[in-house]
């Protein structure tokens, strides 16, 4: 079961590690635009962006490298319903993705972490193309974390619920595929869930979440 998570990594990474430079240039790009100049087209591009990363990893890495393993369809439909929550996202321009000032800092690191996948995974000992890569799913999930906790004035509730969710499936991914760089991820959402379901419930009845998941 490993030899296959582990073969269905290095063959993504092989066959796309020039589009994954691309994407984590785009990735840092945004990022640093809606920090020093935020704007409504920064601010779509990057919810665009979401999209097409969730998509991306649906249909690229789950359906196109990772059909060798169980489960690939299941968690390729996951991360459709992560590209659906930032569609109604853009549609409705729900979350702000503007700083707040309180927990930008934290998310910041949120948003490196992502690279050092690589550097998890070369200092255990492994070579690439048989590496973690910020283009994996669990540090997608950890970027879009960390871009919610930076720009956290009004978040996608939906999304971070979603990347909750993964959190645990990586967490169980660990010790079955020996992948402890998934734990990045794991030990950011500790922090991220305390501060969100807590100004959740302190701000109970404002309109702190989409309006289909309000009664």
């Amino acid at each position: 079961m490993q030899e296959i998570f582990w073969n269905s990594i290095a063959e993504y990474n092989a066959a796309t590690w020039y589009w994954q430079i691309a994407i984590t240039a785009v990735a840092a790009a945004l990022a640093l635009v809606l920090w020093f100049r935020p704007s409504k087209r920064a601010k779509i591009a990057a919810k665009v962006f979401m999209v097409l990363l969730s998509v991306w990893t649906a249909f690229v890495y789950y359906l196109g490298f990772c059909s060798a393993r169980d489960y690939s369809s299941a968690l390729a439909i996951f991360w459709c319903l992560v590209a659906a929550s930032w569609v109604y996202d853009l549609a409705t321009d729900f979350s702000s993705f503007r700083k707040s000032g309180k927990y930008g800092i934290l998310g910041l690191c949120m948003l490196v972490l992502p690279l050092f996948f690589p550097v998890v995974s070369i200092a255990r000992g492994l070579e690439f193309p048989q590496i973690a890569t910020p283009v994996l799913p669990s540090a997608v999930a950890l970027y879009m974390l960390g871009m919610l906790m930076t720009f956290n004035s009004k978040i996608n509730f939906f999304a971070f619920i979603l990347i909750l969710h993964w959190a645990v499936i990586a967490v169980s991914k660990v010790e079955i595929f020996d992948i402890p760089e998934d734990l990045l991820l794991a030990a950011a959402c500790v922090p991220a869930a305390v501060i969100f379901l807590t100004r959740a419930l302190k701000s109970a009845g404002q309109d702190t979440k989409p309006k289909i998941f309000r009664s």
